[in-house]
């Protein structure tokens, strides 16, 4: 039997020497070939048998998933090597020009075929698809020139050309190719579109909006089909088509079906991600953020963020990009699975100039941690502790290591607690009623890993108490009596001593939240919120007097009176000297305070919970512990050391910059920063410095990319966190089920509600007319 089936064709059959020539060079080539059956194709490469013979190219996130990606071509500084005899060698991105149709795989270190892997599968056309570039890869740089040559010349190749020209064009032409059909075709498709239309805009309707698209039942005669059907069904009272092909399309050209939607869904996703991606290499360098929760079917999604500077906007941006399913929870996974996400969306990882993440031991591991490991394949990536997180790590400790701070903070979790009963709840909105008209309050829970939780439970009790007093004094009366003796006890902990800890801790955590609210912009720069953090610091460290604390007590001590909760003022008792002291000179006190009393509070609780604010803050903030990060102030126009070369020298190496270079562009820009200051042209900000240097970018290559970079360096992880809201949302109690594909998707457009609904309908439609493989009805 013939090593190749090779079909009788006139337009073939005279090249079949020729044909022969070339395998003899390709089997000479040192690299692995594996049998195929043939299958040819003019249409893009979807049939089963040729999918399964090209597994193990397909499975590859670094290559082409579809016809319309076109070949993939990264662009690496450097390209991997292989030994061949004493000389190394490596993929030559110049090979790209005389051959268009080589895509570089990355993870593999070798080229395919992108036109042989999409439009040579299975038909009968008798063309033999090369296992060297459809499937295992062709890496052997030394005999590449002619290898390609012989491959470009084949006649499966040139057939697989011609199919992807005809692909292209009929790409191009789009919607306009109904106008080369006859007029009754023309009315189907236009009306097959129409339909299409609706589907498409229900679906991107419902994904933006974030809710529920499939029902329980979705049978005809069920009383509710799920919000995507009902809609549809909405339109079609508006749009005699889509009422038309809706009743009389067979159920399998209704495209209705989940899996339809799910290749609709994809299709949106997939254009937004493309988006992102070429944002980002316009961009030229970003920041990445992770961050990973557990959903509601207990399966840990790791949530990637990138952010860059929009060259458009000109304003730094946090983009989410993908849900990753984690296949563990160690270092090597989690930072497999962020390889993974970056490579399937097309973004080079070496770009990357950033990392930010939670204070998490497997995170932020100096050793072994996902930090780490990024920084020992991507040098120049930076690792910045989450600045929020940081925050919150800063109240919590002072929660728990203050005596009183934790006593005061657990008897508001009981308050909570006891408040949240049915009967005691109900008493309580009452009296809000009675004693005001402003709109009810409810009280709040203290959680660890909330930011600001702690403000907000002060602020409700302290708005609220009025109302919890004469809650309690009812609630003593109850004829419950487990009712009645949790009342005694809590009314026992609403003292002067509680009133003045709520005074003094809604004082001093209003500060920080306020940083907390500001650090969640994803405008931040690091040195905005490092002054910031200073700021609060300064603003702490002024509340440390004693006229405030006289301040302090005085406002507790109304509270009491306008509450009626009495104050309990005990008598100093009188020093008696030791007898064993007499004749001596006490410079040092010899009595203990008694309990309860304000001198106590001032030394137990006014002092060490500033003093353990102000030194946790100084601890965690300080941007001179990072040697790269110390070179931010530098680029700050409004900062003493503005230009200083000295300060921004370990930045500028770290990053690649030369110091002969950035001398010469510091002594440049200065000269332009004050014409232009002689022009009337102030400075006042990282972002306005960039604005100005942007038409000056060629000139100040390095000096702009030291500026861009200070403005993409992460200083939260916030936008994480923002997207696990949004899978709360779309991943609920009853909406548990979901695929995680469809669940990411779906993410990506809720998040970029304005992306979404800026899509061209036409090129959705015109896309899934091209990936959908089982067409009932003609869309093109």
């Amino acid at each position: 039997m013939d090593r190749y089936l090779i079909r009788k064709n006139p337009r073939v059959e005279g090249d079949v020497q020729e044909e022969e020539k070339r395998q003899e060079v390709v089997d000479d080539s040192d690299v692995e070939q594996e049998e195929e059956s043939p299958g040819p194709s003019s249409q893009p490469f979807t049939s089963t048998e040729g999918a399964a013979a090209s597994h193990d190219a397909s499975t590859l996130g670094d290559l082409s998933m579809n016809a319309q990606d076109g070949p993939k071509i990264p662009t690496l500084h450097k390209y991997p090597t292989r030994m061949f005899g004493v000389q190394q060698r490596s993929f030559c991105k110049g090979w790209m020009e005389p051959y268009p149709w080589l895509e570089y795989s990355v993870s593999q270190d070798a080229v395919f075929c992108f036109a042989c892997r999409h439009f040579l599968g299975g038909g009968g056309h008798g063309f033999h698809r090369e296992p060297t570039y459809t499937t295992s890869g062709f890496h052997n740089w030394r005999k590449a020139t002619a290898s390609f040559k012989g491959h470009h010349e084949s006649m499966g190749h040139k057939f697989a050309m011609e199919a992807w020209t005809e692909f292209k064009l009929k790409a191009k032409s789009g919607s306009k190719i109904t106008n080369m059909l006859d007029k009754g075709h023309s009315v189907l498709i236009q009306e097959n579109r129409r339909y299409m239309m609706g589907v498409v805009e229900s679906l991107r309707y419902t994904a933006c909006q974030g809710i529920a698209q499939r029902g329980h039942i979705e049978d005809e005669d069920s009383a509710n089909r799920g919000n995507f059907r009902e809609l549809l069904s909405v339109i079609g009272k508006f749009d005699k088509t889509v009422q038309k092909k809706s009743d009389n399309n067979p159920s399998n050209a209704k495209y209705v079906h989940h899996d339809v939607q799910n290749e609709i869904i994809n299709v949106m996703a997939e254009m937004i991600r493309k988006q992102l991606r070429d944002e980002v290499k316009d961009a030229e360098h970003f920041a990445i953020l992770v961050d990973e929760s557990k959903d509601i079917s207990k399966k840990e999604q790791i949530s990637v963020i990138v952010r860059y500077l929009n060259t458009e906007s000109e304003r730094v941006v946090e983009e989410f990009l993908h849900f990753t399913p984690a296949d563990g929870l160690d270092a090597n996974s989690l930072f497999a699975s962020i390889k993974q996400t970056l490579s399937r969306c097309g973004i080079d990882l070496n770009c990357c100039v950033g990392q930010c993440y939670d204070g998490a031991s497997v995170m932020s591991g100096c050793n072994n941690g996902v930090q780490e490991l990024f920084r020992r394949e991507v040098p120049q990536a930076v690792y910045i502790h989450c600045h929020a997180h940081r925050l919150n790590l800063v109240l919590v400790d002072c929660v728990h290591n203050v005596d009183a701070a934790a006593e005061f903070f657990e008897t508001l979790q009981t308050l909570y607690k006891f408040f949240s009963g049915s009967v005691v709840h109900d008493l309580f909105l009452k009296k809000q009623r009675e004693l005001s008209t402003a709109q009810r309050i409810e009280l709040k829970r203290l959680s660890d890993t909330r930011w600001a939780c702690q403000y907000d439970a002060i602020c409700a009790v302290k708005r609220t108490l009025p109302a919890i007093i004469a809650t309690l004094r009812d609630t003593v009366r109850d004829k419950n009596a487990k009712r009645r003796t949790e009342a005694k006890s809590v009314s026992s902990l609403m003292d002067e001593q509680f009133v003045l800890h709520l005074i003094l801790f809604e004082d001093v955590f209003r500060t920080t939240k306020f940083m907390s609210d500001a650090l969640q912009s994803p405008n931040f720069d690091l040195l905005t919120a490092d002054d910031l953090a200073q700021s609060v610091i300064t603003a702490i460290s002024e509340k440390r007097t004693d006229d405030n604390w006289a301040a302090i007590r005085k406002q507790a001590g109304d509270m009491c009176v306008n509450t009626g909760i009495a104050t309990v003022h005990r008598e100093k008792r009188q020093t008696q000297t030791a007898k064993h002291l007499e004749g001596f000179i006490v410079e040092a006190p010899i009595e203990r305070p008694g309990m309860g009393s304000m001198d106590e509070l001032k030394t137990q609780s006014f002092y060490p919970v500033l003093d353990r604010l102000l030194m946790e803050l100084r601890r965690r903030f300080s941007i001179e512990a990072n040697g790269v990060l110390a070179g931010l102030p530098a680029l700050s126009p409004n900062h003493p050391s503005f230009l200083d070369k000295q300060v921004i020298l370990p930045m500028a190496r770290h990053y690649g910059v030369s110091e002969e270079n950035l001398c010469a562009e510091l002594h440049q820009v200065r000269r332009l920063l004050k014409r232009k200051e002689e022009q009337g042209c102030t400075i006042n900000s990282n972002q306005e410095l960039l604005s100005l240097m942007r038409p000056y970018k060629d000139a100040f290559v390095d000096l702009y990319k030291l500026i861009s970079i200070s403005l993409t360096l992460p200083v939260t992880s916030a936008s994480c966190e923002r997207s696990f809201s949004c899978l709360r949302r779309l991943k609920s109690y009853l909406r548990n089920s979901s695929g995680d594909g469809r669940t990411s998707d779906l993410a990506l457009l809720a998040i970029n509600p304005l992306r979404a609904r800026a899509l061209d309908i036409d090129r959705i439609i015109d896309a899934f007319a091209l990936n959908h493989n089982n067409r009932r009805i003609v869309l093109l």
